[in-house]
């Protein structure tokens, strides 16, 4: 009968191949057969083969059970109960809600199996215990959290941690919230209260917390709207940046309407454009509806689904008259201005930088001014190259210094509908002392 059972299992030598369902279920018939029959050890060997194959595979978790507890059984059998314990361990380890049935089993192998439970837990509790430790001295709130509404009511150990867990994150919270760093301080406070419910301190800076973020995101909207009313696209793209950041995963009702107000502005662009190409397609009119659409944009790949309704839209080509001496060439269609593009959008373009060199002049120059911000007016041409078209009044040796480097800087040509396009912008450049 054992050499039957090896012969069902010679697949098993290969662990890393996964063994047929039939076959594991005719092994473990076989090694309950011989279970039975009190030929405890033959049972051993065939489940141990079961259960180093199966330990290889993914998954098949009741199989793997099933192993571990004939394993159990056939060393009890053996009157082995420190192996019997140490496969019900690995049971447990496998599934640490495991339960068998009392009526199925004598008092013998349930004694044997309540300890290996216990000392399973212990084991699991301490890992926990060390997780727990780790999470709580590196702030990391959300992961200490999880663990403790999973273990919790197992370890006590753990259990007993909450207390001071609670009042590491309040004082946490509370150092964020005087940085002024409100979501920061927000999650501690949270994380604080859902530890101890009833520390009152953690729940008053909870609301003080929120009504910041709340005044601080009202702020943000009420001058969102004025540069976005001001067609001060730029800074309005600034403010929508700042407001998604700040509502990231807590209010998207405020980010919502703000997008609103951009796709609405947006598909009036697009509408336009479309009517101008059916109207014939006028150069300095579509030229404008570009510039304007590409400054609204807050982000590059905003209101792609909208732009996708712009038209191909040809630029029309003058018609050859006839005068008084005869026909007269057809000329070629006027070229395409270049598109006024904002800032932000140019430079997601950038390819290759060079930053000013401060010389010791420079810093002198700069000793009284934590940083000093230079506007350059561009143009980058088709091939991604940039020429300074206009530099403000100022210190001579400042404004050459950043024209030199500015003049090296490359971008990834720009293109539309109509192929590579030229770009007129304007860089502000940030000179920091020590820089």
């Amino acid at each position: 009968m054992l050499q039957i059972a090896f012969g069902l299992l010679a697949a098993f030598q290969s662990v890393t191949q996964p063994v047929p369902a039939d076959e594991i279920k005719d092994a473990l018939s076989h090694a309950e057969a011989l279970y039975y029959g009190a030929r405890f050890n033959e049972s051993i060997a065939v489940l141990s083969r079961v259960d180093d194959a199966l330990q290889a595979q993914p998954g098949r978790l009741q199989e793997k059970t099933d192993t571990k507890l004939r394993l159990a059984l056939a060393y009890i059998g053996l009157n082995d109960t420190a192996k019997a314990k140490t496969f019900l361990m690995g049971l447990y380890a496998l599934n640490a809600d495991y339960q068998l049935d009392a009526k199925q089993f004598p008092p013998k192998v349930m004694n044997v199996a309540a300890d290996a439970k216990a000392e399973q837990t212990k084991a699991r509790c301490f890992t926990a215990q060390t997780d727990a430790r780790t999470y709580l001295d590196g702030g990391q709130t959300t992961k200490f959290v999880d663990l403790l509404r999973s273990m919790g009511s197992k370890c006590t150990v753990l259990a007993a941690m909450g207390p001071e867990a609670a009042e590491t994150f309040y004082k946490s919270g509370l150092a964020a919230y005087k940085r002024n760093e409100f979501p920061n301080a927000l999650s501690s406070f949270e994380a604080a209260l859902a530890l101890s419910p009833e520390h009152e301190l953690a729940r008053e800076y909870v609301d003080l917390t929120q009504n910041k973020l709340q005044l601080g995101q009202d702020r943000l909207v009420v001058q969102w709207q004025k540069d976005f009313n001001g067609r001060q696209f730029a800074a309005a793209a600034a403010d929508y940046r700042e407001i998604v950041s700040a509502n990231s995963g807590r209010n998207p009702t405020t980010v919502n309407r703000v997008a609103d107000e951009y796709r609405k502005a947006l598909t009036g662009l697009v509408e336009n454009w479309n009517r101008a190409c059916a109207a014939g397609g006028d150069v300095a009119n579509l030229n404008a509806l570009r510039g304007q659409i590409a400054d609204l944009l807050p982000e590059p790949s905003f209101g792609a689904d909208i732009r996708s309704q712009m038209v191909s839209c040809e630029a029309p080509k003058k018609v050859a008259v006839a005068d008084a001496v005869g026909p007269v060439a057809a000329k070629p269609a006027a070229p395409l201005g270049c598109l006024e593009m904002q800032t932000a959008l140019v430079l997601a373009r950038l390819k290759t930088r060079v930053d000013p060199v401060i010389t010791s002049d420079l810093r002198t120059f700069l000793k009284n001014n934590v940083e000093t911000t230079v506007r350059v007016k561009a143009k980058i041409n088709e091939a991604g190259d940039l020429t300074v078209t206009g530099m403000p009044d100022g210190n001579p040796v400042l404004i050459n210094t950043v024209r030199n480097a500015v003049s090296q800087w490359k971008f990834i040509p720009i293109r539309d509908q109509s192929g590579p396009r030229c770009v007129n912008t304007e860089l502000p450049i940030v000179l920091k002392v020590g820089g």
